[in-house]
């Protein structure tokens, strides 16, 4: 028969021993029938006794194979990605109650309270309080109630920690102990190892001696671990020190540090990050090594100094701030001096963004961009993500929402680099010094709805640096457009009509070195016009139901707006619109606010879609078509072209399926009046269970004048799982009608719990590079990235580069982690 003690001296003792608190309690004793139980009763049944050595690491590391230990309050703990799961006695989400709060239970095969001489529980005793909990075979106070010794696979566990020892000593009054031959557990950093002695020095450090330390697998020779003479871990600073360390892979030492500095938990602080190394063909052997500077608890930093051997030495770094009051933002850069391989000149980059989030209602951002040079980030960025655009923007914001109903506001200030100091100035940006852009819509989204719309810019460009010839057509002023429409909404489950009544207005007024430039007189320092217009969309829905849901949905849209000449007006910031279906119901025939369309057409549509029982969308296809009544005249170039005077389009056609949860595929294709295919597009994609994927892709565009660039390319992009917990992936993008690769990307990849590896070749063109000189040369890079977890921060930039370059990738890496 079991006895169950709720026993104040030996309670204070042990808890503290564990934790460095003490808990309430009387003296006194009962029978029971059985030992009282812990919210985690269930797990503690499939965990037998824990047993010295290699078989105490085993007994809490649980195996995907063993289904029993599955799952703790519904969270499934193992998988694939890990090939299983620490599995304490306390979860890491059982926190300990304060000691003033807790109330203890102490069970005993036998149990003697002396208040003259020692104190002794004995046989399977365990000491249970939420969030702790206390095995040992023996348990002896000394009479003065100062120290405490516990004998016999004496185990301590608290929130996701557990520890094993052959004995432990304790001072109760300094709250210091020592654990000897001990064995050590730590379920949420998913670490384990052994020390030959453990020292409680203060509440919150524990020191080991001749100890281990790894996040692998408890197998006889684990992927890598920590030895060291010393290892200190700090609860208060949340980071363990070493002493005379050396790290093996394997059974090897490959490194051996007189000091080594880790995490033992989230929280930041200041030390080496995982190194960067490859190979590329411009720049050589690049090595880099990122420091992590923990400023204070709301800013930070990390400089890189890096190596690259046909360059030269250079130096990253980033500084990150949160401010009480005033937002967050962040200032990176790099600077590399002299640059062997680029005649000698100094590199560097600047950026700057920061954002505010003033009240409910304004929020406000400011950024900055600079580089030295068009070739600055293919040659020297090493995050493989990036891109080069070839107009840097600056500019601050101020935007306004969720205050007054229906009213947005923004009023920013926005300038550009342009890299390539070959470009004209004519095709470079103009600058908003300042713009204000408004938009109030209110009504019923069911009835009869307004809508105002305002955009105010002064766009400026410095006319001093344009040649003579294209200064007439680059104008510096101020554009005032507004627009009021009304619409009445009506829809039902079986239709919808939509008739919009708008007008819309533009002032555009030069500033005075436009006119000096232009010899204007006063009659042409400002221009003006007025557009109304009505549109009508309308359409029905037919439905039919039984083993598939069917839909059918004929569309048309009516647009008129008057033509008014603009002959004489900038073009500050439009552009055409892309031909495809969604435009076939739009009146807008360019983006922007530098031209009212005249307007005298209508489009029709149909779409169908069949889903199954599952809710697949197995068929959607849409065929479209516009008709116009009378010539276009209104265009960008001031000069309407043949498109203008035809009296209809080709059709549009779009299509995509669902053909079963894993498997899609997405075509459309638009032609012109003459029957030329004008643009297509054809896509598919695979999402295995097994964390593979494969898409590929064709994109093509003809080349329509002041329309649209020609455009010929074959993506395809894939991720194949090939053995336990590697991949091999891909992404190749081929210019069909340069007949050179973009871009060639091979990667292999490894992940698991305790190390990961990411080795991939790349191939590549910078954004801006014209393919056709024989002297430009595609940029070619081996790179290497070793992770050990558990030892310093983790850059998966592989993974980096993939998300933007594979649809799909996040959610199928993270089915790959989780599986």
């Amino acid at each position: 028969m079991k006895h169950q003690f709720k026993f104040n001296p030996l309670a204070t003792a042990i808890f503290t021993l564990l934790c460095g608190s003490s808990v309430s309690g009387f003296a006194e004793s009962v029978d029971v029938d059985q030992v009282s139980t812990t919210n985690n009763q269930q797990l503690k049944q499939t965990i037998q006794e824990a047993y010295p050595g290699q078989q105490f690491f085993e007994q809490y590391y649980v195996d995907k194979t063993a289904p029993e230990a599955q799952m703790r309050n519904g969270k499934y703990l193992s998988s694939a990605f890990c090939s299983g799961a620490w599995i304490t006695p306390v979860s890491p989400e059982v926190k300990p109650v304060p000691a003033d709060q807790a109330t203890s239970t102490v069970t005993a095969d036998y149990g003697h309270y002396d208040p003259n001489g020692d104190s002794v529980l004995e046989g399977n005793v365990l000491i249970d309080q939420e969030g702790r909990q206390i095995r040992a075979d023996k348990v002896t106070i000394d009479k003065t109630q100062t120290f405490a010794n516990a004998q016999g696979r004496v185990q301590m566990a608290q929130a996701g920690l557990l520890a094993q020892s052959d004995q432990i000593n304790y001072n109760l009054k300094t709250q210091k102990g020592e654990l000897n031959n001990s064995f050590y557990i730590s379920e949420e950093q998913h670490a384990h190892g052994r020390a030959e002695k453990i020292a409680r020095t203060s509440e919150n450090v524990v020191v080991m001696n001749n100890a281990t330390y790894s996040t692998c697998p408890p197998d006889q020779s684990p992927g890598w671990k920590i030895q060291a003479d010393q290892i200190e871990l700090n609860q208060d600073t949340g980071r363990g020190t070493t002493r005379g360390t050396k790290l093996y892979v394997k059974n090897t030492p490959v490194l051996a540090v007189p000091y080594f500095n880790f995490p033992i938990d989230d929280r930041r602080t200041t030390g080496i990050l995982t190194p960067s190394f490859g190979f590329t063909n411009d720049g050589g052997v690049e090595l880099g090594v990122p420091v992590y500077l923990n400023l204070a608890p709301n800013y930070d930093a990390t400089l890189t100094p890096r190596f690259i051997s046909d360059r030269g030495p250079m130096l990253e770094g980033s500084f990150r701030y949160l401010t009480e009051n005033f937002g967050e933002g962040q200032l990176w850069g790099g600077y590399l001096p002299s640059d062997k391989s680029y005649d000698d000149e100094d590199r560097k980059d600047l950026h700057f963004l920061h954002n505010w989030q003033i009240n409910k209602q304004f929020s406000t951002n400011l950024e900055y961009n600079y580089a030295s040079d068009k070739d600055y980030f293919s040659d020297l960025n090493n995050n493989p993500n990036s891109k080069t655009d070839l107009n840097l923007r600056r500019a601050w914001e101020l935007n306004y929402k969720n205050g007054i109903p229906g009213l947005k506001a923004q009023l920013k200030v926005e300038d550009f680099q342009t890299l390539d100091p070959e470009v004209p100035q004519s095709d470079r940006p103009y600058a908003r010094l300042p713009q204000f852009l408004l938009n109030y819509k209110a009504g019923d989204l069911q009835g009869l709805q307004y809508e105002f719309n305002s955009d105010t810019a002064y766009f400026k460009k410095d006319i001093n640096a344009l040649n003579q010839s294209s200064s007439t057509s680059e104008p510096s002023g101020t554009r005032l457009y507004n627009e009021f429409a009304v619409r009445y909404n009506y829809r039902n489950p079986w239709s919808f009509v939509i008739p919009e009544v708008s007008v819309a207005n533009i002032n555009t007024f030069f500033d005075k070195k436009t006119v000096e430039a232009q010899n204007l007189n006063s009659s042409d320092e400002s221009v003006s016009v007025t557009v109304p217009q009505f549109t009508l969309d309308a359409g029905l829905t037919f439905e039919k139901d039984g083993k598939y849901l069917q839909t059918i949905t004929p569309r048309a849209f009516y647009a008129y707006a008057p033509y008014q000449n603009q002959q004489n007006h900038p073009n500050f910031d439009s552009a055409t619109a892309s031909i495809n279906y969604d435009q076939l119901f739009s009146p807008n025939r360019f983006y922007g606010h530098d031209r009212l369309e005249d307007n005298n057409f209508l489009s029709l549509g149909l779409s169908y879609s069949l889903f199954d029982d599952i809710g697949l969308e197995r068929i959607k296809a849409s065929v479209g078509q516009s008709f116009f009544f009378e010539d276009r005249r209104i265009t960008l170039e001031n000069s309407p072209d043949e498109f203008d005077r035809e009296s209809r389009t080709g059709p549009i056609v779009s299509l995509a399926s669902q053909l079963s949860e894993n498997f899609s595929v997405v075509a459309n294709s638009a032609w012109m009046s003459n029957n030329d295919n004008a643009q297509r597009d054809f896509q598919l994609y695979y999402t295995g269970d097994q964390g593979n994927l494969y898409n590929v892709g064709y994109f093509y565009r003809k080349d329509i004048t002041n329309r649209q660039d020609h455009y010929d390319q074959v993506v395809a992009s894939f991720i194949q799982p090939v053995h336990n917990n590697w991949r091999i992936m891909g992404h190749a993008q081929y210019d069909m009608d340069n007949n050179v690769a973009r871009e060639y990307l091979l990667g292999v990849n490894y992940e698991s719990c305790c190390w990961g590896i990411s080795v991939y070749g790349r191939s590549y063109y910078n954004d801006l590079d014209n393919v056709n000189d024989a002297d430009v040369k595609p940029k070619r890079a081996i790179m290497a990235e070793i992770n050990l977890k558990g030892l310093g921060g983790f850059n998966n930039k592989l993974a980096s580069l993939l998300e933007n370059r594979i649809l799909g990738f996040n959610k199928i890496n993270q089915s790959w982690t989780q599986r």
